[in-house]
C-alpha cells in the first residue's frame, strides 16, 4: 500500500499536517458554465459557442478552460467534448422557445453586453475613489474587480432584465412586430423625409450619414434572407432599431399624406420604437442610441399635441443622459486622437439636444428645467468662432440663455435693466450666426431661408417673454410706468414678428404647423397681441392673425384625394391639443367680435358659451356665493347646478366686474384691496355675457387662463375601466362556495 493511503500515526500528527490530508481529499468542483456567461452570471446552455456567446457577438471569447484552475487545465476536457446534461423541456416549452428565436431571428436584434456601456458616477463616490487609488496593473485589475461586485450594493447592476414587462410579453410583442415590418421603399421613403427636413432642424441623429450607411446594409441583408434558406443577416442592436423605427416615426409626421394616414403611421412606428427600447432594457442599460430614441419619442409625443406627456418623459431622458455622464467633460488624457474628439463631441451634441428640448417645453409651461446645471460646453465647429454660428449652434445658445436667465426663479427677480440686458443677449445671438442665415437677402437655399425664419421666430418670442413682466399686474414688479409703456412695446414688436416667421415660414414648408414648439410660439403671440387690443387698433397685426387662422384652420387634407380608399378624408389638416383649441377659438373670437368670448349665448336650463371652448367667464360661472344671495328662485337654482366649473381666475373677474358695474368702483381699486368683499351690494346681478374679460383681467392672467387650464389632479375616472377578475377558491372548495366574500 502506498504512502498516501497509510493511516497516520495520530501521536505524531501536527495541525498543519491535517489540514493538508483535509484538503488534499477534497473534490475539486469546476464551474459548467463558459467564462464570459460566468462573468455576466447569466445563464448557460454549455454548448460551444454558447447562445448567449453568439448572440452578443463574441463567440470567439466562449471558453471553458478560464474557469478552471492551473493544476486542473492539462486535465480539463476539449472545447467540443459533450457539455452536462440538462433538465428535458417539455414540447410547449420547446415551442415557445423557438417561436422566440424565429422571432427575433425576423427583426435580428441583440441586446448589447454590458461590458459596452460605463455608468458615470461622481468624483466623491466610492468607485471613483478606488481608481484614484490604483498605481500598478494588478492594483488596477484587483479594484476593477471589487468596483465591479460593489456595483450591485449601489444599485448599479446592469445584468438584470427589463423590470417592467416580462420577458414572455416582449417575446410576443417580438413575434406581432416581425410580421408587420415595413417594406424597404416606406423605410427609404420616411428616412428620406426625415433627413431633408426634420434633422437639419433638432439634429436628434447624431450622425445622420453612420445611419444611413448601416441602413443601407440592414435592408440588402434582409433582402437576401427573404430569399435564402440559411439566414445570414448580421445582427444589430435594439437600440439601433429603436432609433430606426423613431426615425421613421417622425418622418410620417413630415411626410406629404393626409393627416389620418401620417397619424396612423407615426403611431405605430413610435410604438414599435418603443419596445424595442424595452427589448434593449434602455432603464437599467441606456446608452446612445437609446438617449436619441427617447429625444425622437417625446418629439413625437409633442407634436401629436401631448405635451405634458413629452415634457415627462424628457424628464427620464435626461435622468439617463446623466447616468451616461453626458452633462461631464470626458477627459482625453493626452489621446487628442480623431476618434477620441469625434466620440466626445456627439456626447456633448446629445446632451445639449436633451438640454435643448427639456427647456423649450419647461419654457411653454413656465417650469424649471432640469438640465439647468454645470455641465459640458456647447459643442461648435472648428470654424464656428470665425465664421459664425450653424444654426444647431444658435439654438445650444439660446437654450443656454432661456436656462440661465428665464427660469421662473431668475425672471422673476429681474429689474428693468436686467431686462433690458436679456433682450440685448438674445439679439446677440442674431448678429453670430454664419452670414448666409444673417439675413434673408443673403440666403443662399430654400434650407438657409427656413433656418433665418426659424432663429428669428425663437428669438422674437424670447424677447417678447423677456418683456412679461410689464404686462402683469401694477404692484407685481418695479416697473414704473414710462418702464412698463416702453417694455410693453417692444412686447409687441417682437409678438407681431413672431407671428410674422411664423407664416413666413408656412409659405415654404409644412415645418411649422406639424411641429409644436412652432405652432405653439405662433398662437400665442397671436392671442397675446388680441388680449392686448392690437387687433382693433393695428391693421397689420389683424392681416397677421387673419392670416394665422387661416394656416390654422385649412383643409388640404380635405381637398386632396386619399390614396387608398379606406382613409377616410379629414376636414382639418392638422390637430390641435387643448390649450391651442381653445387659443385659436379665442383668436377667432377676437378676430371676428373683437373679444376673447363669443357675444352669442343661449339659455336652455342653463346657460353657457356657445362652442367658444375658452375659459372667460358668462353667467354660468358666476359664484355661488354671489347667486345664492343676489338671484332668487330658479336663478339661485341654475347657479348651483353650474358651479363646478369655476376657477379662480373666474371668481376674481366676476367679483370685479360685478363690483364695477354696481358701484362704479375701478379695477385698480379692487385690485389693490380698498374694497372689503364684505360691502359687496346684496341685489340683482346685471347680465355681463357681454363683457370683455380684457377690461378687468391683466393680459398674462387672461392669457394664462386661455392656455394652461389643467384638470383635476386627483382622480377623474378617466381612466377608470371595469376589470372584472374571477377570484380562484381556495384548494379544495368549489368556486360556487366563495360565501366568505
Amino acid at each position: 500500500m502506498s504512502d498516501a493511503h497509510q493511516s497516520p500515526n495520530l501521536e505524531e500528527l501536527t495541525p498543519e499536517e491535517a489540514n493538508r490530508i483535509i484538503h488534499s481529499h477534497r473534490k475539486v468542483r469546476y464551474g459548467t458554465a463558459c467564462w464570459p456567461c460566468r462573468q455576466r452570471k447569466v445563464k448557460c446552455d454549455n454548448k460551444s459557442p454558447c447562445e448567449n456567446c453568439v448572440k452578443r457577438e463574441h463567440a470567439q471569447l466562449c471558453s471553458y478552460k478560464p474557469n478552471r484552475s492551473a493544476t486542473a487545465k492539462s486535465a480539463s476536457t476539449a472545447p467540443d467534448s459533450t457539455p452536462a446534461k440538462k433538465r428535458a423541456r417539455s414540447p410547449d416549452e420547446q415551442d415557445a422557445r423557438s417561436q422566440s428565436n424565429d422571432a427575433r431571428e425576423a427583426i435580428s436584434a441583440y441586446e448589447p453586453d454590458v461590458t459596452e456601456t460605463t455608468r458615470y458616477v461622481g468624483q466623491n463616490s466610492i468607485p471613483a475613489l478606488l481608481r484614484e487609488q490604483t498605481s500598478s496593473a494588478n492594483e488596477q485589475q484587483e479594484v476593477n474587480g471589487i468596483r465591479q461586485d460593489m456595483r450591485s450594493l449601489l444599485g448599479l447592476d446592469n445584468s438584470a432584465p427589463f423590470p417592467l414587462m416580462s420577458s414572455r410579453h416582449l417575446d410576443r410583442l417580438t413575434a406581432d412586430i416581425a410580421s408587420e415590418l415595413p417594406s424597404d421603399r416606406e423605410v427609404m421613403k420616411l428616412f428620406r423625409t426625415y433627413k431633408e427636413i426634420p434633422q437639419p432642424f433638432w439634429g436628434f441623429v447624431i450622425d445622420i450619414d453612420d445611419l444611413e450607411a448601416r441602413l443601407m446594409v440592414y435592408l440588402e441583408d434582409r433582402a437576401k434572407n427573404a430569399r435564402a434558406s440559411t439566414k445570414t443577416t448580421k445582427r444589430v442592436s435594439a437600440s439601433w432599431l429603436a432609433i430606426l423605427f423613431a426615425v421613421l416615426a417622425v418622418g410620417s409626421q413630415y411626410h406629404d399624406s393626409p393627416y389620418h394616414v401620417r397619424t396612423r403611421d407615426s403611431q405605430k412606428y413610435i410604438q414599435i420604437s418603443f419596445h424595442f427600447l424595452r427589448l434593449g432594457n434602455f432603464l437599467l442599460r441606456p446608452n446612445l442610441d437609446s438617449i436619441q430614441a427617447l429625444l425622437m419619442t417625446s418629439f413625437v409625443l409633442l407634436n401629436d399635441m401631448k405635451a405634458e406627456a413629452s415634457w415627462a418623459l424628457l424628464g427620464l431622458t435626461c435622468r439617463l443622459a446623466q447616468s451616461l455622464g453626458l452633462h461631464r467633460t470626458q477627459p482625453l488624457d493626452g489621446r487628442h486622437t480623431p476618434d477620441a474628439v469625434r466620440k466626445e463631441m456627439s456626447r456633448r451634441k446629445l446632451w445639449w439636444t436633451c438640454r435643448w428640448h427639456d427647456t423649450l417645453t419647461s419654457l411653454s409651461f413656465d417650469r424649471p428645467p432640469m438640465t439647468n446645471m454645470p455641465c459640458c460646453p456647447i459643442p461648435l465647429s472648428p470654424t464656428a468662432d470665425t465664421e459664425g454660428w450653424a444654426y444647431l449652434e444658435a439654438m445650444y445658445h439660446l437654450c443656454q440663455f432661456i436656462s440661465e436667465r428665464l427660469n421662473p426663479d431668475a425672471a422673476a427677480n429681474a429689474d428693468y435693466r436686467q431686462i433690458l440686458d436679456n433682450c440685448r443677449v438674445v439679439e446677440t445671438i442674431r448678429d453670430k450666426l454664419l452670414l448666409q442665415l444673417r439675413s434673408k437677402e443673403a440666403c443662399k437655399s430654400a434650407l438657409d431661408r427656413l433656418q433665418h425664419f426659424a432663429i428669428r421666430l425663437h428669438t422674437s418670442f424670447i424677447i417678447s417673454v423677456c418683456c412679461r413682466p410689464a404686462l402683469l399686474q401694477r404692484d407685481s414688479n418695479r416697473l414704473d410706468a414710462p418702464q412698463r409703456k416702453f417694455l410693453a412695446g417692444r412686447c409687441k414688436l417682437n409678438l407681431a414678428e413672431t407671428v410674422r416667421m411664423f407664416l413666413a415660414m408656412h409659405q415654404l414648408s409644412v415645418i411649422p404647423t406639424r411641429s409644436w414648439a412652432f405652432t405653439y410660439h405662433g398662437l400665442s403671440s397671436a392671442v397675446l397681441l388680441g388680449i392686448l387690443g392690437e387687433t382693433k387698433t393695428d391693421p397689420e397685426v389683424r392681416q397677421l392673425q387673419g392670416d394665422l387662422i387661416s394656416a390654422l384652420s385649412a383643409t388640404a387634407a380635405k381637398e386632396q384625394t386619399s390614396p387608398q380608399p379606406h382613409i377616410r378624408r379629414s376636414e382639418h389638416d392638422i390637430e390641435l391639443s387643448g390649450p391651442l383649441s381653445r387659443a385659436l377659438t379665442a383668436l377667432k373670437n377676437i378676430y371676428d367680435h373683437g373679444s376673447v368670448i363669443a357675444p352669442s349665448l343661449k339659455r336652455e336650463g342653463s346657460i353657457s358659451v356657445s362652442g367658444s371652448g375658452t375659459r372667460t367667464p358668462s353667467q354660468s360661472m358666476l359664484p355661488a356665493h354671489l347667486i345664492g344671495s343676489a338671484m332668487p328662485g330658479q336663478d339661485a337654482q341654475l347657479a348651483r347646478g353650474v358651479q363646478a366649473d369655476l376657477d379662480p381666475h373666474q371668481n376674481a373677474a366676476l367679483a370685479m366686474a360685478e363690483l364695477q358695474q354696481q358701484n362704479g368702483g375701478s379695477v385698480a381699486d379692487f385690485s389693490a384691496g380698498r374694497v372689503p368683499f364684505s360691502q359687496m351690494p346684496q341685489q340683482q346681478m346685471p347680465d355681463i355675457s357681454s363683457f370683455d374679460p380684457s377690461t378687468y383681467m391683466s393680459p398674462m392672467d387672461l392669457y394664462d387662463s386661455i392656455f394652461w387650464e389643467s384638470p383635476d389632479p386627483f382622480n377623474t375616472g378617466m381612466d377608470s375601466m371595469n376589470f372584472d377578475f374571477l377570484a380562484h377558491p381556495p384548494p379544495g372548495q368549489p368556486p360556487q362556495q366563495q360565501f366568505y366574500f
